[in-house]
């Protein structure tokens, strides 16, 4: 399942699209609002925008890779857009596998290559006023 709304992310809905009674292993990761961005400038907030069926369809590649490099039974993602507050989750990921490691590495390389091929754009939110960011 790859998802992208504006709802807050629920961690156990995206758990459970990925159990499976073979799998031994369910690796998550959830990206995170901090208050601080690379330069030390306070963030109060994020804004997420897609262009949604492209970015769908880019994340579904990146899947299919991920499948191809690690063998791992599932997936399942879910990005944000609109406002996202201090401490909410922007993204979520699940994969599960056999083993842990192979669960490990996929949900890594999802990550990284989210971050740079789909069209979603990020906007940090500072008391000093808002920048768009090159990468989510």
């Amino acid at each position: 399942m790859i998802r992208i709304q504006e709802d807050k992310i629920i961690p156990e809905d995206l758990i459970n699209e990925v159990r499976s009674r073979e799998a031994g292993a369910i690796v998550t990761f959830f990206g995170t609002v901090r208050s601080r961005d690379e330069t030390s400038e306070n963030v109060i907030g994020l804004i997420y925008e897609a262009y949604e069926e492209m970015a769908i369809k880019k994340i579904k590649e990146i899947v299919d890779e991920a499948g191809k490099r690690y063998p791992i039974m599932d997936v399942s993602i879910i990005q944000r857009i609109g406002r996202v507050n201090l401490s909410e989750d922007s993204i979520g990921i699940a994969v599960s596998s056999e083993h842990r490691g192979d669960a490990f590495h996929a949900c890594e390389y999802i990550i990284d290559q989210i971050k740079i091929l789909p069209p979603i754009w990020k906007k940090e939110i500072y008391s000093s006023g808002e920048v768009w960011k090159s990468e989510t």
